[in-house]
């Protein structure tokens, strides 16, 4: 298999060409180290930063997970994060979920989230 992408590692932006034969990944075309860690994760085990909103008492809570998750499992996460209510006041940094996708990624808070109070 050959695929070409653009780097993302910098702004550089690199075209890397990455050719994968059996389980060997070679890559070409980056400048610098992070850019063939880059694309060798890339067509071997694709992650992403999952960032979402949870329901809280006074409204929608912005959220991302505290590192990178397998592409592959994302919405099976969603379906968890869809599911928690967040309750009392929240804030930025706070861990909701401590483990989100079974391998120890936590989902945080990205920022304040207070109580309504009612008149």
């Amino acid at each position: 298999m050959e695929r070409e992408m653009v780097c993302i590692e910098c702004p550089r932006g690199c075209t890397l060409l990455v050719t994968k034969t059996g389980g060997r990944v070679r890559v070409s075309g980056n400048f610098c180290p992070r850019g063939e860690a880059y694309a060798a994760a890339e067509v071997t085990q694709p992650r992403r930063v999952l960032t979402s909103t949870v329901r809280g008492e006074g409204g929608m809570i912005p959220v991302r997970t505290s590192s990178a998750v397998k592409k592959e499992k994302i919405f099976q996460i969603m379906e968890r994060v869809r599911a928690y209510r967040a309750e009392g006041a929240v804030k930025l940094g706070d861990v909701l979920i401590p483990d989100v996708d079974g391998e120890g990624t936590a989902l945080i808070a990205t920022a304040d989230a207070v109580r309504l109070q009612e008149d």
